[in-house]
C-alpha cells in the first residue's frame, strides 16, 4: 500500500502579459473558489493559463507579450512548490502562432521549489489537476467491452498534456468506458478499493439531482448500456437530460481522474486530495439545481479543492464565506477571495454588483411607472387606471410597487368623490 498523501491544493496563480492580462495575481483557498466577474473580465483565460503551467499543448491561439511568464504555486505534503515557465518562455509571431521559446523555470519565491512542468517528475510526480471544460454533452459511444487502464503515472501525463483540449471540448473523457468497467471488476477481490468508491458514488448519486427528481444507477446488462432512474423512468445514459448529461459527466469524470492519477488508500473518493478545474459549472443547469450543485460537489468530494468559474447568480448565493473571487474588467489584476458572504443577495444584486450586468430595469415597466406618477400629479383618475391595468399585466403578482399604486387608486378616487360632492 503506498504513502498516505497529506495535502495537495493551488495556493496562487501568476501570469505576465498572457491573453489579455497585463498583470495577474490571484489568490486560491484550498476548497471552493468561484471565478465570476463581468463578460469579457477573462474568467476562462485564467483557466487556460492555469492549464499551461502543465503543459505547452494548444498554446497557438494564445497572445503572448515578449516577456510574458507563468506560474502556479502550490502546496504538496506540507511542502510549497511553483510550476510555471520564466520571463520571454513563449512568442507570437501572428495570429494564432505563437509557440515556446524556452522551458526554463520560473523564479523561485520564499521557501518554495520551482520548476518547469518539463521537469515536473523530478519534483512533484503526483501534481495534475483535472481539467473540465463548459461542453460535457454525453454522445453516443459505442462499447464492446471492459478496457485497459493504465498506470498512475501514465495517466497523471495524460491529464497534464490534455488540459488545454480538455477546457476547449476537443478532448472528452469516456465516463461510459469507466462505468462499465467499474461495474464488471467490482466483485473481485483485487478491486477493494474500487468498490469502495463505488459504493460511494451509489450512496451519493441521488442526492445530484433536483429534489423529486429519484435519479439513480440501475445496471448495465448484456448490450452494456449503462440505466438510470429518472422520475420513475428507465433512463439510458445517452437519453439523460442536457443537465443530468452535464453534472453527471462531471461527477464521473472527478471518479476516473482520481482512481486513475493515484494509487492504493489514495484513490478512494472521500478522502481524495487535489485539484479540479471546471469552466461555466451552471451550463445546461436549472435555476434550482444551481442552488444545489455546489453542496452535492461538497457532499461527494469533501477534501478536493474546486477552481470554477459560473455565470450563475444562484451559485454566487450557495457560495460560502471566502469562496467568490471577482474579477475586474481591467489589464492588471491582483485578487483574493472575498470575506463577503452573498447568501442575503438578491438575484439581481448579485447580476448587477458582482457580475456587471449594466441594467436590469425593464424598459417598458420603468415606462408605465413614470407615467402612472405624472399621472398621480394631476389627478387624472381615468387615465391612472388604465395605466395601472397595463402594469398588472407586465409585473409580478407581488410587486411591491403595485401594491402601493392600488393604495393610492383608492386615495385618488376618494379625492375626485370629495371633489364631486
Amino acid at each position: 500500500m503506498s504513502n498516505k498523501t497529506e495535502n495537495m491544493y493551488i495556493t496562487s496563480f501568476h501570469a505576465k502579459n498572457v491573453r489579455r492580462f497585463r498583470e495577474l495575481d490571484i489568490e486560491f483557498n484550498k476548497g471552493f473558489n468561484f471565478i465570476v466577474g463581468p463578460n469579457g473580465s477573462g474568467k476562462t483565460s485564467i483557466l487556460r493559463a492555469l492549464s499551461m503551467c502543465v503543459s505547452s499543448n494548444s498554446i497557438e491561439d494564445t497572445r503572448f507579450g515578449e516577456d510574458s511568464e507563468i506560474w502556479t504555486d502550490f502546496t504538496y505534503n506540507n511542502k510549497n512548490y511553483r510550476i510555471g515557465l520564466a520571463n520571454g518562455w513563449a512568442t507570437t509571431e501572428g495570429y494564432r502562432k505563437s509557440r515556446i521559446k524556452t522551458y526554463a523555470p520560473p523564479q523561485s519565491g520564499f521557501e518554495k521549489q520551482a520548476f518547469s512542468f518539463s521537469q515536473i517528475n523530478d519534483w512533484v510526480p503526483a501534481y495534475a489537476p483535472l481539467f473540465i471544460g463548459a461542453y460535457r454533452k454525453l454522445d453516443y459511444q459505442y462499447v464492446s467491452g471492459m478496457s485497459r487502464e493504465e498506470v498512475a503515472s501514465s495517466q497523471r501525463k495524460y491529464y497534464r498534456e490534455g488540459a488545454a483540449a480538455r477546457l476547449n471540448g476537443t478532448a472528452m473523457p469516456n465516463v461510459k468506458q469507466w462505468l462499465i468497467n467499474r461495474y464488471f471488476i467490482i466483485e473481485k477481490d483485487w478491486a477493494e478499493f474500487e468498490k469502495r468508491n463505488w459504493d460511494w458514488l451509489l450512496k451519493n448519486i441521488e442526492c445530484i439531482g433536483p429534489k423529486g427528481s429519484e435519479f439513480a444507477f440501475l445496471g448495465i446488462e448484456r448490450d452494456l448500456e449503462p440505466k438510470f432512474n429518472l422520475y420513475g423512468k428507465e433512463t439510458y445514459l445517452e437519453e439523460l437530460s442536457a443537465g443530468f448529461q452535464s453534472v453527471l459527466s462531471m461527477i464521473l469524470s472527478i471518479f476516473e481522474w482520481i482512481e486513475g492519477t493515484n494509487d492504493g488508500e489514495n484513490i478512494w473518493v472521500e478522502e481524495a486530495i487535489g485539484t479540479v478545474i471546471i469552466d461555466e459549472l451552471d451550463v445546461h443547469l436549472h435555476p434550482e439545481w444551481q442552488l444545489t450543485i455546489s453542496d452535492s460537489l461538497r457532499r461527494m468530494f469533501p477534501k478536493l479543492q474546486f477552481i470554477i468559474t459560473t455565470h450563475s447568480p444562484h451559485i454566487v448565493a450557495t457560495a460560502h464565506k471566502g469562496e467568490i473571487i471577482v474579477i475586474p474588467s481591467e489589464d492588471k489584476i491582483n485578487v483574493k477571495p472575498s470575506e463577503k458572504s452573498y447568501s442575503g443577495w438578491s438575484t439581481d444584486q448579485i447580476l448587477e454588483d458582482i457580475m456587471g450586468v449594466s441594467s436590469l430595469e425593464n424598459k417598458e415597466y420603468a415606462r408605465l411607472i413614470d407615467k402612472i406618477y405624472k399621472e398621480l400629479d394631476v389627478r387624472d383618475l381615468n387615465q391612472f387606471k388604465q395605466t395601472l391595468r397595463e402594469i398588472e399585466k407586465v409585473s409580478h403578482p407581488n410587486d411591491t410597487i403595485t401594491s402601493v399604486l392600488r393604495i393610492k387608486l383608492a386615495e385618488l378616487q376618494l379625492q375626485v368623490e370629495d371633489n364631486e360632492k
